[in-house]
């Protein structure tokens, strides 16, 4: 059976530190376009994650709500407690944290490069992502992850609860049962 709610909430804010311990350099993985620039902007001096409104975070950058797609590795690591919590109570509407947690490990995805110039795939990429969370980070993102899946399941959203699964086989599980590699 799957935590409460409160419960992922609580374990969520026990395994992640609340205040960045600097400046993330860089903030953005991408420097394409002006969209890098406003996440930057909007996140720049962000450096305590439970300070975070969930409206602020579902529309950011400029009502876009593409944030996810562009922190850096190091940032995304660093905010995902507060979109999880966000996710956990209220909807979001444009933010999605189960997508940035569950891409890549589909194994429809895990050949695929993350661009034709890369030899990298979505599986590699994604792995790396997550690489730099502590076990115990991992396993409340587990908890958060089956939360989802049994919610989406009992809603009908399948395709999500889907993605859900198999990113909780290929990779989740085995991340939270032992620490990172360094």
């Amino acid at each position: 059976m799957a935590a409460s709610a409160d419960a992922v909430i609580e374990e969520i804010r026990q395994a992640f530190p609340a205040r960045r311990p600097g400046r993330f350099l860089p903030l953005v993985n991408s420097a394409q376009g002006d969209e890098p620039l406003r996440i930057i902007a909007a996140f720049d001096d962000k450096d305590d994650w439970t300070a975070l409104a969930p409206e602020w975070l579902d529309k950011v950058p400029s009502g876009l709500g593409s944030a996810l797609s562009f922190l850096s590795d190091e940032a995304i690591c660093f905010y995902i407690p507060a979109y999880i919590i966000a996710d956990l109570t209220i909807q979001l509407q444009m933010a999605n944290p189960i997508f940035v947690l569950t891409h890549g490990f589909a194994p429809r995805t895990h050949d695929k490069r993350t661009n034709p110039q890369s030899e990298k795939t979505w599986n590699e990429y994604a792995r790396n992502r997550w690489s730099r969370l502590s076990q115990a980070q991992a396993v409340a993102i587990v908890h958060y992850l089956e939360r989802q899946a049994l919610r989406d399941m009992r809603d009908h959203v399948r395709s999500e609860a889907n993605s859900i699964v198999e990113a909780l086989g290929t990779y989740w599980y085995d991340r939270a049962a032992k620490p990172p590699e360094r």
